[in-house]
């Protein structure tokens, strides 16, 4: 291609740079509005969940057992770290021993992640902080002191008419530190 070639498509180019640049002055003049936070996908669902961690939470707090239990779904499957399945009951026995070896309970939960999961599920990281104060019976001895868990769980939550319901827990780690005193 010459000189005489460049010379002839240059009106060409002109004009297609002409309104490459009057579509971006346009883009730049109309104001840039974010999308409500209700209609971002996740945003609703992420604070049902996290309402559903509060509830468990208070309620263990309260050593509230039926109220704590309520959140999970009659078919729930808790698989601890070792990979051993649990259903709801003996999930149920297993609380209500570890309620009756505390005397306080606090716990934070921190979302990592949610990924949506089938039937409208929410797949859900979660770390949980938890401390407190609570005797430990060991053979004929009781062990009193403070303790600090630190969980990470992979949770799967389903909605039901009563919310959004623990459907299956995998315990990923658990570090369990218990201070006699």
């Amino acid at each position: 291609m010459g000189n005489s070639d460049l010379v002839k498509r240059r009106p060409f180019f002109s004009c297609l740079l002409g309104r490459f640049l009057c579509a971006a002055l346009a883009l730049a003049a109309a104001p840039l509005v974010a999308a409500p936070p209700s209609s971002v996908p996740g945003v609703a669902d992420r604070a049902a969940v996290q309402a559903a961690y509060d509830g468990l939470s208070a309620a263990f707090s309260r050593h509230d057992l039926p109220r704590f239990m309520s959140y999970f779904t009659d078919d729930y499957i808790d698989v601890d770290e070792k990979g051993t399945h649990l259903g709801k009951e003996q999930t149920r026995r297993g609380y209500r021993e570890q309620l009756g070896q505390m005397k306080t309970i606090q716990s934070r939960y921190t979302l990592q992640s949610l990924t949506p999961a089938p039937a409208g599920g929410l797949l859900v990281e979660m770390k949980m902080h938890a401390w407190g104060v609570g005797e430990k019976r060991i053979l004929f001895a009781k062990l009193h002191g403070a303790f600090t868990d630190d969980l990470w769980v992979r949770d799967l939550w389903v909605p039901t008419p009563q919310g959004w319901r623990l459907q299956r827990r995998q315990t990923l780690r658990d570090d369990l530190r218990i201070r006699p005193r």
